[in-house]
This record gives structure tokens, C-alpha cells and sequence, in this order.
């Protein structure tokens, strides 16, 4: 019997972290898969897609940027997180063909601050980019109570859209960073690609990060962005993208391999 084969997509992905990850927890649970990536510009996806379905071995794929909000329209179903964000960064294949999307960025994020000791109950939060990561990790942190929750987003599109999204279902906990400019704030996120190419800024000053409790890069690749190189320099707890990739291949191997697909946790 073959083994069972995911893929991971995205445009690039030379250096993610995932497939290893993934084939280890999953042989432990006693599934021999093999996990690879494939290059997929966007123009490719949805003849991408059609080809995955057409091909039964493989059995779901891993969906990282720019991808996980455009594959949604090509899915046959969503679970519940995923749909509320509107993006997907996990597809399983059902025995009939069908194609359910899940979404475990902000089931991650949320592990890997609380396991650092951070409580975002009743914190204020500075969350950057409202992407398909930044929108899932903002929900998951407002369901886990967190006071404020503040956004930047450079796209103003997006940003509407994400703050019309946010507001319609959390209300007043939801604001612009301009509404909350001049706050401390405990938790700062930087859920954008800033930092994976060379001289890319850092999406907060020093005086946020000084006044942070804890700060989140969720950029893998490389460790050493300018956010993490301040962090460090002004001696705030970091935790890096490396440590939200670990914190979400239980729950994907988990969703993989369980008997409920609509359910993303």
C-alpha cells in the first residue's frame, strides 16, 4: 500500500519548516506519510487544485502564503475557525473526493505565547497584518479574551475588510492602532512577511517593544529578523515563527488523521 503523500504550497517555499514535522508526528501516529513541497505561483493555484483532485494519492496539503485566503473558493468545505477567518492553511481529502480546509495559525500563535507564560486574558494586544495568518491569530486571540485588540495592515483593503470582520463579531475590543496610539500594550504580534527578506524592517519600534510583556514574530525563516534582533536587544521574551510552526503540527496531525473534519481543534 503506498504511503499517504501531502503536499505544501506556497510561492516561495525554500524554507519552510513543516514537512519534517509533520512526517515525524504523524509516523508516531502510526501514519508513514510522506510530506513535500511544491512551488505554486498564484496565477497556478486553481489548475493546481483541479490536479490534486484528480489525483487520489495525494491525501491533503499544507497552504502557506500567498495561497491561504485564495484556495478557500476552490475548497468543497470549510471547518468553523477556517471559515470565520476566511483562509486555510491545512486541506484534508475526504474517502469521497471532497476537499475540507482548516486553519491552525491562530490555534499556534495562542499555544506558543501561553506556553511562554503569557495570559492573554484581559490583555492588550498589537497585532500586525490582517492577512489570512493575522485574521485567524486575531480571532483566536480575542476568543481567549484578550481587552484589546489593536491592528496595523498596509493594505487598506484588507485592513476594511479585516476591521469590518473583527468589529461585526468582537465589537468594541476591536480598534484601528490609531484609535489606541500612545497605549503600552502586553503583547505585540507581527503577523506580516516582514523580516523573511534582507533589510526588511521591523514592524514595531523600540518603545512598543520595550513597554511588551512578550512579543510574537511568526516569521520562520530567518530566525534572525530586525524584530528579533530588537527584541533580544531590548531583553523582551521573544517567541520566534519557529516555535508557532512547532505549536501547530500536533493539532494538523490531529485534524489529518481524525474522524470529525469539520472540526479544526
Amino acid at each position: 500500500m503506498p504511503r499517504p503523500r501531502y503536499l505544501m504550497i506556497g510561492a516561495p517555499v525554500t524554507t519552510v519548516r513543516t514537512p519534517p514535522l509533520l512526517e515525524a508526528r504523524l509516523a508516531e501516529r502510526g501514519v508513514p506519510a510522506e510530506v513535500s513541497t511544491r512551488h505554486v505561483e498564484p496565477a497556478g493555484l486553481a489548475s493546481f487544485v483541479a490536479a490534486v483532485r484528480a489525483d487520489a494519492t495525494v491525501c491533503g496539503l499544507l497552504v502557506t502564503m500567498p495561497h491561504k485566503r485564495a484556495i478557500v473558493a476552490m475548497l468543497d468545505a470549510l471547518t468553523e475557525r477556517a471559515a470565520a477567518a476566511g483562509s486555510v492553511n491545512a486541506v484534508r481529502r475526504l474517502p469521497d473526493g471532497r476537499l475540507i480546509g482548516a486553519q491552525f495559525d491562530g490555534i499556534a500563535l495562542l499555544r506558543a505565547v501561553v506556553r511562554r507564560g503569557f495570559d492573554p486574558a484581559g490583555a492588550r494586544v498589537l497585532l500586525a497584518g490582517l492577512g489570512g495568518a493575522g485574521l485567524a491569530i486575531a480571532r483566536e486571540l480575542l476568543v481567549a479574551g484578550c481587552r484589546v485588540l489593536a491592528v496595523t495592515e498596509i493594505d487598506p483593503l484588507r485592513r476594511r475588510r479585516g476591521l469590518a470582520r473583527l468589529t461585526g463579531e468582537f465589537g468594541a475590543a476591536v480598534r484601528s492602532y490609531e484609535e489606541a496610539a500612545g497605549s503600552a500594550f502586553d503583547l505585540l504580534v507581527n503577523a506580516t512577511p516582514l523580516g523573511m527578506s534582507p533589510g526588511d524592517p521591523s514592524p514595531f519600534g523600540d518603545r512598543l517593544i520595550a513597554a511588551a510583556k512578550l512579543v510574537a514574530d511568526i516569521v520562520a525563516d530567518p530566525p534572525a529578523t530586525q524584530l528579533a534582533g530588537r527584541v533580544r536587544a531590548l531583553r523582551r521574551p521573544l517567541v520566534t515563527g519557529r516555535a508557532m510552526v512547532r505549536a501547530q503540527i500536533g493539532p494538523i496531525a490531529d485534524w489529518l488523521c481524525g474522524a470529525d473534519p469539520l472540526r479544526s481543534a
